[in-house]
């Protein structure tokens, strides 16, 4: 999995590649516009600057699902440069899932412990997001996704809870600035990744 920056008024034009956020470069290599970043020789990120002559970019902040028509001109640039080419996202990490129990937590009082299901396996979550209720679908990042603001999900224990998923506000899917309330979409199927396979068709 990775992901794509681009932020024009923040960084300038530059397009940030995330493979892995959680290591830092020991090895840094340029190759005119183009750096790699390295660590114990895996390629965990890449910076493209003056990324407006290869390609306009119009989305601000990350970039979950590239099209087909973006990562066609950036393979271009980087196979000219011999750099490593970015592959056709298979997931985006953020998966839709259905609510299917709800318990009030025994630590916290706004709390919940969310129960959900999708593709046949069962997941555990926390959430304090007030409007989920049993049956209907939310959006849910899984362990290993990189998310909005560039960190790494991973999955844990909290307080002897098992949080297997993260569910996600509009914000946090970039659709809205509302991160008080869950995303809950419509037109989904459960077990769908919500940027790859939308509105219930692939």
């Amino acid at each position: 999995m990775y992901r794509l920056f681009y932020d024009f008024e923040t960084n300038g034009d530059v397009l940030f590649v995330l493979f892995d956020p959680e290591k830092k470069p020991d090895e840094i290599k340029t190759e005119g516009d183009i750096t790699l970043l390295y660590a114990q020789k895996e390629l965990i990120g890449m910076n493209l600057f003056h990324i407006s002559n290869i390609v306009k970019i119009k989305s601000k902040g990350v970039l979950f699902a590239p099209e087909e028509k973006l990562l066609s001109a950036l393979n271009s640039y980087l196979s000219n440069h011999n750099a490593p080419l970015l592959p056709p996202l298979e997931e985006s990490g953020y998966e839709v899932m259905r609510i299917v129990q709800l318990e009030e937590h025994p630590l916290e009082e706004k709390a919940q412990i969310v129960t959900l299901e999708s593709k046949g396996k069962s997941y555990q979550s926390v959430s304090y997001y007030p409007n989920l209720e049993e049956g209907k679908l939310v959006v849910a990042a899984k362990d290993g996704t990189i998310l909005y603001d560039g960190s790494l999900f991973h999955k844990k224990l909290v307080r002897n809870i098992p949080v297997d998923v993260s569910l996600c506000s509009p914000k946090e899917l970039k659709i809205s600035n509302e991160s008080k309330e869950a995303f809950l979409p419509e037109g989904y199927l459960e077990g769908e990744d919500f940027f790859l396979f939308e509105g219930g068709e692939k």
